[in-house]
């Protein structure tokens, strides 16, 4: 209850608070290149060229290498935008499904590839 004659009671003030947002640099992240199921139950091809080396920047959809099988010759392109940090595998290597071909230090973590398994 109030009284009346009283001072006039003020409701506390807070302290303005402030908050400094603290910024880093952007984060960089690796992505691995796996080779990917082409089809026709293929699960190993030949490295015939490579169209990058390490340290090259590349732009997603970009040609990273050149394979072919007994059924198919093909262009693999990068999923990814970024610096090739690693060439895993050598021209005429054999190489099976699911092996990583490179690796690419990408900004925030990766492209449109990044989510798949």
């Amino acid at each position: 209850a109030w009284r009346s004659g009283g001072a006039a009671r003020q409701p506390a003030r807070l302290a303005a608070q402030t908050r400094a947002l603290r910024t880093s640099p952007v984060a960089l992240a690796t992505q691995q290149f796996k080779l990917a199921d082409i089809g026709e139950g293929i699960t190993e091809v030949t490295v015939t060229e490579f169209f990058v080396k390490e340290g090259d920047m590349i732009k997603e959809m970009d040609n990273v290498c050149a394979v072919e099988s007994d059924k198919a010759s093909v262009e693999l392109t990068s999923p990814y935008t970024g610096k090739v940090v690693k060439v895993f595998a050598k021209v005429s290597e054999t190489v099976k499904v699911g092996s990583a071909l490179i690796e690419v230090e990408t900004a925030g973590g990766g492209g449109a590839a990044a989510e798949a398994p």
